[in-house]
């Protein structure tokens, strides 16, 4: 009797082993993007919290009637060393991040709205 694997049992094994790669590279990717979606979330809370540590340093700016707005500009946050660059990547598509942080005001609440608006560059 012949020790050994047939060509059909080494064929199975490689495509089993072929089906199993390609469902982990799809899981690993959908990781991925799902990690990037975060982290893109994450940047734009730190621009907004950023604005708000601007905003208790600039209250004379500031708007004061409800429903006022005042766009501040992430290269403001940058140059007033609020963020260290003004030069943020988008992890989601690789792009440089433009925009502005809107800052609306609402008086019935007596609290200001910090809202980052993605601007094409």
């Amino acid at each position: 009797m012949k020790k050994g694997f047939t060509l059909i049992e080494l064929l199975a094994v490689i495509v089993i082993l072929g089906i199993v790669t390609v469902l982990v590279i799809i899981s690993v990717i959908g990781v991925m993007n799902d990690s990037n979606s975060s982290l893109s979330n994450t940047q734009e809370n730190i621009l907004e919290k950023a604005a708000e540590k601007w905003g208790t340093m600039n209250t004379d700016i500031m708007p004061y009637n409800d429903g006022d707005t005042y766009d501040l500009s992430v290269e403001t946050l940058a140059n007033d060393g609020y963020i260290d660059s003004v030069d943020l990547e988008n992890p989601k598509t690789g792009e440089k991040i433009c925009g502005l942080i809107r800052i609306t005001y609402h008086a019935d609440n007596n609290q200001y709205i910090y809202e980052f608006i993605q601007e094409d560059c």
